[in-house]
């Protein structure tokens, strides 16, 4: 069992890797998956969040998905890609 607040840090790993301008992180919650995203130059993931009705920061934000995993992934990772360059 894991402890509320394990997966933090998890998704800033993402964003640490060559190459990588976005990192994604989906959890698991009772409404569906919560979405961690984080930029390291030039997206600005609060647009992409608020496209799902979440917010935050330009390099640091979140919504929740009320889909299947597959479904999801699938949504978050279409619109990110409309986001990169």
């Amino acid at each position: 069992m894991h402890k509320h607040g394990d997966h933090e840090g998890l998704v800033e790993m993402g964003r640490d890797l060559e190459g990588v301008e976005v990192s994604v992180f989906l959890r698991e919650t009772d409404k569906g998956y919560k979405a961690s995203l984080r930029s390291n130059n030039y997206v600005n993931v609060a647009e992409v969040a608020s496209i799902f009705s979440g917010g935050g920061h330009i390099r640091a934000a979140g919504c929740t998905l009320p889909y299947t995993l597959n479904l999801a992934k699938e949504k978050i990772v279409d619109r990110v890609k409309l986001f990169l360059k």
